[in-house]
């Protein structure tokens, strides 16, 4: 039986505000997202901290505008702090499936045990499925361990691509984070996981959501609860 993972997303603005934030969101959560791209003057000392802070398995980024972010830091020096989060224990760390091959490499090469997720963000539309095709196909030959792929949906049909793309890594036997961001993509974050991607990003309440559409803890556990009966 399929057990998805609830993910908590969590963005604080320093060590301090993290080690706040995770006393109620490791309650919730069989993983912990953590986003260090607000943590200003971030160096390897404070994401040591962080790391210290957590007693449940983590996803750990550093993400640029484009990845929906606020890091200013170049590929180079965010891989090597992303580096120094894989030496903290970080369990995942997510980089930019556009991220430079040598840096993917280099990164793979000093990671020890954390596993590497590739993730591709389109905030404005929904590729086409020839198109995720691509992305899981370029993922997959960077031995990414998950792939992760985001569309915006604008309509329930921009959900299709994503649902399709969900099936044919399952059926490939590869581990995935699917997802269509925007209110009419929500059946996305209920079912991907159900399908067998590794779980769902899931805020404890929409304030602290970090992307359109995210379900909450509760929202997410709710639904799933109807497919278990």
């Amino acid at each position: 039986m399929l057990n998805p993972k609830i993910i908590v997303p969590l963005r604080p603005v320093s060590v301090a505000d993290f080690e706040r934030q995770i006393l109620d969101a490791e309650d919730a959560a069989d993983l912990i997202e953590i986003w260090l791209d607000k943590i200003k003057a971030l160096d390897e000392s404070k994401i040591q901290k962080v790391l210290a802070a957590v007693q449940k398995p983590t996803i750990v980024n550093l993400k640029t505008k484009k990845e929906g972010g606020l890091s200013r830091l170049g590929d180079k020096k965010r891989v090597e702090l992303l580096k120094t989060a894989a030496a903290a224990g970080a369990t995942f760390v997510d980089l930019a499936l556009d991220t430079p091959i040598a840096l993917v490499r280099d990164f793979q090469k000093n990671s020890g045990k954390t596993k590497l997720i590739l993730s591709f963000h389109d905030f404005a539309k929904m590729p086409k499925i020839e198109q995720l095709r691509k992305l899981a196909e370029k993922a997959a030959k960077m031995k990414a361990d998950v792939i992760k792929l985001v569309g915006a949906a604008k309509t329930f049909d921009d959900c299709s691509p994503i649902f399709q793309i969900s099936w044919e890594l399952a059926k490939r036997k590869k581990q995935f984070l699917t997802i269509a961001m925007g209110e009419p993509g929500e059946p996305t974050r209920v079912i991907t996981p159900l399908i067998g991607g590794l779980g769902m990003f899931a805020p404890l309440d929409k304030k602290h959501a970090t992307a359109a559409g995210q379900l909450t803890v509760a929202e997410l556990r709710d639904w799933w609860k109807v497919f278990e009966n």
